[in-house]
């Protein structure tokens, strides 16, 4: 059966899920798809550009933003939808990083934060800096949390800090993190917007 992009794509995103980005190479997706890897580069010429195609492929899904909220709801609804979309998929955020946004889908998502910013009356100049803020925001709430063992070596380590030892001791979620930073985001944007 002569092989798609999209089955490419989709047999690509499989082991991303399976396996994680440092693992990932053309070889094991050739050998997946049942293929010799001459024959997967007739379709994708390397593996940048396999990365590529994962990228807009995890950004597939486009924002669903209420325009009838105002710009803070629009932000907020953008912000959970783009860290769900990255939540679909092991490594997700990591390869958003090390891949420029290019494709439609990315772009589309690049184009619905400058709109609303744009439309709640940020500058150009802030504009480019708070969508890379909320970008990076987003991001850095899928990483990967650090281990229980190496959670309880810098909890060991903070004895003579009280103040530290006490931070170290909340329970907050990765989910609660992000949800904290975002409102405290949307509070000083509020606040420059004045």
């Amino acid at each position: 059966m002569p092989l798609d992009r999209r089955q490419i794509t989709e047999a690509a995103l499989d082991l991303l899920d399976e396996v994680g980005l440092g693992e990932l190479s053309t070889r094991r997706l050739a050998a997946r798809l049942g293929v010799s890897s001459p024959t997967l580069y007739w379709h994708v010429k390397d593996k940048a550009q396999l990365l590529d195609l994962l990228a807009e492929a995890v950004c597939e899904d486009a924002f669903e933003i209420d325009e009838t909220r105002d710009w803070r709801g629009q932000l907020e609804q953008g912000l959970h939808q783009f860290r769900a979309i990255l939540l679909k998929h092991r490594d997700a955020a990591t390869l958003l990083r090390q891949r420029p946004p290019l494709g439609p889908n990315r772009l589309a998502h690049i184009e619905s934060t400058a709109r609303i910013l744009k439309d709640a009356g940020f500058t150009n100049e802030d504009t480019a800096g708070i969508a890379r803020l909320l970008t990076a925001h987003v991001l850095a709430s899928v990483d990967e949390p650090p281990n229980a063992e190496a959670a309880k070596a810098v909890r060991e380590k903070l004895e003579g800090y009280p103040a530290a030892r006490e931070l170290a001791l909340t329970t907050l979620t990765a989910d609660d993190l992000f949800v904290l930073g975002t409102e405290v985001i949307l509070d000083g944007l509020a606040q420059r917007r004045k």
